[in-house]
């Protein structure tokens, strides 16, 4: 017979992992000394490696008890841990796959593969800028809180990108938008601004009928209110509030 600290050794597991097997029940209490000490037998021995052994396969320990029970058979369960393990292989082998393309094009993953391959055109076109980076926080943004209004501003983007004309327009709307952070509310700018980006986005906001009132959250207090308000100033804000329907 052995005691904790021989049984501990000898199946390779310490003997706190022994006495927290006892609690949750994977293995009996086996029968005592006089003085209080466990000991035990080749069972014992036999059932613990069996444990380790599977806990290294990476089951759950209610699942081993399951497992080790006279009413559950092995084959199956192992059957059962090897289905799971291949489902989480092929979500290893996703996300790898993606961490090498993201490697590879420097994209950030925070944006869609067609979203992030924008941007990496427009950072060849325009020299590099604060306004590209409050363009990706925005997108970002509505992609995670409003998909369809995501989707319209894409729309922009995508259209922008075979027309230099409006590309250059767009870019300019931003700058002039930037401008305005110090800028009065009441600054005449404000209005001829919000004026010419209605202009801009108006085909796209019309293209997603389904969607028009997250479409609509483009340019909304609403969304933009929740999301980047803090980012915002008074003069920015107005041209905003104009904008809303």
């Amino acid at each position: 017979m052995l005691r904790i600290g021989e049984l501990a050794a000898l199946a390779g597991v310490t003997t706190r992992t022994i006495r927290h097997y006892h609690q949750v029940g994977l293995l009996a209490e086996p029968p005592r000394t006089t003085a209080g000490y466990r000991l035990y037998g080749m069972a014992d021995v036999v059932r613990l490696i069996r444990i380790r052994r599977l806990v290294a396969l990476g089951m759950s320990l209610p699942d081993i008890g399951r497992v080790l029970s006279p009413r559950q058979d092995l084959r199956e369960a192992l059957a059962d841990l090897d289905a799971d393990l291949a489902r989480e292989e092929e979500a290893v082998r996703r996300q790898r796959a993606m961490l090498a393309e993201l490697m590879h094009t420097g994209r950030d993953p925070a944006l869609t593969p067609e979203l992030g391959q924008i941007f990496a055109e427009l950072e060849q076109i325009f020299p590099a800028h604060p306004l590209l980076e409050r363009e990706r926080e925005t997108i970002t943004l509505l992609e995670a809180a409003a998909p369809e209004a995501a989707q319209a501003l894409t729309g922009v983007y995508r259209t922008s990108m075979g027309d230099e004309r409006l590309q250059h327009r767009m870019w300019d709307i931003g700058l002039r938008l930037e401008a305005l952070r110090d800028a009065s509310p009441d600054d005449p700018e404000v209005a001829a601004l919000a004026a010419e980006l209605a202009d801009v986005i108006r085909p796209f906001m019309d293209a997603v009928s389904a969607g028009g009132r997250a479409a609509a959250g483009i340019v909304s207090g609403e969304t933009l209110s929740a999301m980047m308000v803090d980012a915002l100033s008074p003069a920015q804000r107005r041209v905003v509030e104009l904008l809303t329907p």
